[in-house]
């Protein structure tokens, strides 16, 4: 069943709230340029650009990309870490009224096949060469099985069997462009990052994207005297980019990416840039809480710390507020569903820390259960929601609309949450992970979030595994902490002091160096549950000892 469509009505109703506008986003951001051309834009490792640079070289690129023959609503692609080129292809696209694709540098040829022949591009840019892939080769492997592909180039210079490079053609000319568009027409991509199956591309209009950009503006008080640091991946799902980049483009602060994650190189670049605000998923904030150097550190410029993507302990929260001198503040929503609440900065540390904010007044949410019915007042069920933030739907691929959306507009989040008496949205777990063990259910999240506690853990997922008398036992996969191993018998202990129930509590342990992820950082427990399978495969015809 696809998205409802758009309706005058709608239309008219979202701009009276004032929700939405009637131009387009570039339009936004020409205004700051006028405003503000010499203030910084956006940074990488590589290049700085002013907003006047950002505005003109989005010009160049724009007109190159027309020139090729391209017309509304063709796809351009680009599969980068997080560089300048993300936002520069982002508003010329935006600019010449085609549809932005952007692509994480981690996929190969499996996800690439998928996403482009989903969104038919026709122009596709890639990273050159590197110690992880021949991004330009595997481009050239897959052009005979994509037919809408015509143009395939290269960052950093060119390379031979490349059709251009992006730094020629996005920085040599004059002309502008002025090709009139309805930002109410889906024209940019979120790619989720896959932790289920293959990368699902969700469409979102500049409307959809303004909505909650207001939201996220007024919730962190962003100004254009803010320095915003982007640590998470900007080139998959919303986390990295929107948050860390748009939003700090459309009111005219400055935007710092970080291209090659660690914990020191992240602490470094807060530091040097003297950032006043940083994004970044629950992975990489417990990383750098880890780091030796943390406390040696200045951050006296740092006001706001957004987390997104995942879920953050509370405990971690409270750590980083203390770690950083600053306030956490949590974004909650969908790659392809939209925004439904966001924490503010001036929410009480409860809130902040056990809450992904009050219930935004511009859409409306209900919870469920398994038939759709409204659950009692006070208790948990899977959010649904229907907003002005929603997407579109999936690009060209209307069965999995009908799994995500329903047939009035509601999208399925497939979160288990409960809104509290202040009307705050608390997530309690995945319907899809939680744990049903002789009946009874187990919420994994509330055990991730105790057992982050023990000094012993440095990452822990919780999830099912089958058994033959229960339907599923309890495992708890750890990453322990640096010279540290505990043993089932110490969480086990941890949690029934913390007056766990016994048929909660673990009744297996895994041990990994890592805990496998998606693209965009977010723990894929399918890849998880798979390890643990091939685990037990490797020992089968042995008998599984559990605790009782």
């Amino acid at each position: 069943m696809p998205v409802p469509p758009l309706t005058p009505a709608m239309i008219e109703a979202n701009y009276a709230s004032g929700v939405w506008q009637p131009r387009p986003l570039h339009a936004v951001i020409d205004e700051v340029a006028e405003r503000r051309p010499d203030a910084p834009a956006v940074a990488d490792q590589h290049e700085r650009l002013s907003y006047r640079d950002l505005v003109r070289r989005s010009h160049m690129l724009a007109a190159w990309l027309l020139g090729l023959g391209l017309e509304p609503g063709d796809a351009v692609a680009v599969q980068a870490p997080n560089r300048i080129a993300l936002a520069l292809t982002h508003l010329a696209c935006d600019r010449a009224d085609l549809l932005y694709v952007p692509l994480s540098n981690s996929w190969r040829t499996t996800e690439l096949a998928h996403l482009l022949s989903v969104s038919r591009t026709r122009v596709l840019i890639v990273p050159q060469a590197d110690r992880r892939a021949d991004f330009l080769a595997m481009a050239h492997e897959l052009r005979p099985r994509l037919p809408a592909l015509k143009h395939v180039g290269t960052l950093d210079g060119p390379a031979p069997g490349a059709d251009f490079d992006f730094d020629t053609v996005s920085s040599r000319g004059s002309a502008r462009v002025d090709v009139p568009r309805d930002p109410n027409a889906p024209r940019y991509v979120m790619v989720t990052s896959g932790t289920t199956d293959l990368p699902r591309a969700s469409l979102w209009s500049d409307n959809n994207l303004w909505c909650f950009m207001r939201m996220f503006i007024g919730s962190t008080e962003l100004t254009d005297n803010d320095v915003a640091v982007g640590l998470c991946p900007a080139n998959t799902g919303a986390t990295g980019y929107v948050y860390a980049v748009l939003a700090p483009l459309l009111v005219g602060a400055s935007s710092v990416l970080l291209e090659e994650w660690s914990p020191v190189n992240a602490l470094d670049l807060i530091e040097r840039e003297r950032a006043t605000t940083v994004t970044a998923v629950p992975t990489q904030v417990l990383k750098m809480l880890q780091e030796d150097s943390l406390g040696k550190r200045d951050f006296s410029a740092l006001r706001v710390f957004t987390n997104a993507g995942a879920a953050l302990p509370p405990h971690a929260a409270r750590a980083l507020e203390e770690a950083f001198g600053c306030v956490s503040q949590v974004c909650y929503g969908a790659t392809d569903g939209g925004v439904p609440a966001m924490t503010h900065i001036r929410d009480s540390p409860e809130k902040r820390y056990t809450t992904v904010g009050r219930v935004s007044d511009i859409g409306r949410v209900k919870l469920v259960d398994t038939l759709g019915n409204e659950v009692p007042k006070g208790q948990p069920g899977e959010l649904w929601w229907s907003s002005p933030t929603k997407s579109f739907g999936y690009l060209n691929e209307p069965d999995r609309d009908a799994a995500a959306f329903t047939g009035d507009g509601w999208y399925r989040s497939g979160d288990l949450a409960r809104v509290d008496a202040d009307g705050y949205l608390g997530i309690v777990g995945r319907a899809k992970d939680l744990i049903i063990r002789g009946g009874q259910n187990i919420s994994p999240q509330e055990l991730e979030n105790l057992l982050a506690q023990h000094p012993s853990v440095g990452e822990v997922s919780v999830i099912g595994v089958p058994d033959a008398i229960y339907g599923e036992r309890t495992c708890a996969c750890v990453v322990p902490s640096p010279g540290r191993e505990p043993t089932l018998a110490e969480i086990v202990a941890f949690l029934a002091e913390r007056d766990v129930a016994k048929f909660k509590l673990p009744e297996r342990l895994e041990f990994f160096t890592e805990l496998p992820r998606s693209a965009g950082g977010k723990t894929s427990k399918v890849e998880l549950r798979a390890a643990v399978a091939q685990r037990d495969a490797a020992i089968r015809g042995k008998e599984r000892t559990w605790t009782e």
